[in-house]
């Protein structure tokens, strides 16, 4: 068909129009769920585990958004990168030097449980789990060395861990070479297409709208 002829140089140019932008996809929220029971958040991000993608300047001020925009909403943040975790340590030492290193499964629930106790010592209410699930050259970008990846949030109660109380995925492109001016605002742009949603759905649920 003709069509399908100029169907995939769309799809590409689309792909290149989206480049650093977010986008966020709702998959789960429970029903009793409202974000003004969160209070205190223990958040394991396992991006660093992809860094080669993100680029190294990505951590901080990622980290640095997040519990910024959580702070605005009265909630206090626990981090724990993968490679600070006890398994992350051993394993950015055996893994990195592999020629397969990266393409290694990582073990997110191992994680968690082995922070188990350091996580009830924080009293935090709720487990944030961010994972890059699927990370990847985009089409027109590969001499630009631009990526894309699948970012997946999990927000669970911290007494029922494994029960998401909500849940999502964001698709979020990254230039490890990117010049710094650029990088927040693509970090603005994936914190709050995550964060909006929660806030504003519950607002308006607490309004009785």
């Amino acid at each position: 068909m003709r069509f399908s002829k100029y169907l995939i140089p769309l799809l590409l140019l689309c792909l290149s129009g989206c480049a650093g932008h977010s986008s966020f996809t709702e998959e789960k929220r429970k029903s009793d769920f409202n974000a003004q029971e969160v209070k205190d958040i223990y958040i394991y991000s396992f991006l660093d585990a992809r860094r080669e993608y993100t680029g190294e300047s990505l951590f901080p001020v990622f980290q640095k958004t997040l519990s910024d925009r959580f702070a605005k909403h009265g909630v206090r943040t626990h981090w724990l990168w993968f490679e600070d975790s006890t398994f992350g340590q051993s394993y950015s030492a055996a893994e990195k030097n592999s020629t397969d290193g990266y393409g290694k499964m990582i073990p997110v629930g191992l994680v968690t449980t082995l922070n188990r106790t350091q996580e009830l010592e924080s009293s935090a209410t709720h487990r944030l789990v961010i994972f890059p699930k699927t990370v990847g050259l985009t089409g027109l970008h590969q001499a630009e060395e631009e990526y894309y990846a699948l970012i997946s949030w999990t927000l669970e109660r911290q007494a029922t861990p494994g029960d998401a109380v909500f849940k999502g995925s964001s698709t979020f492109y990254s230039r490890p070479r990117r010049a710094t001016e650029d990088l927040q605002e693509d970090v603005d742009g994936l914190v709050d297409d995550f964060l909006n949603p929660i806030y504003t759905k519950s607002a308006k649920s607490g309004s009785g709208n």
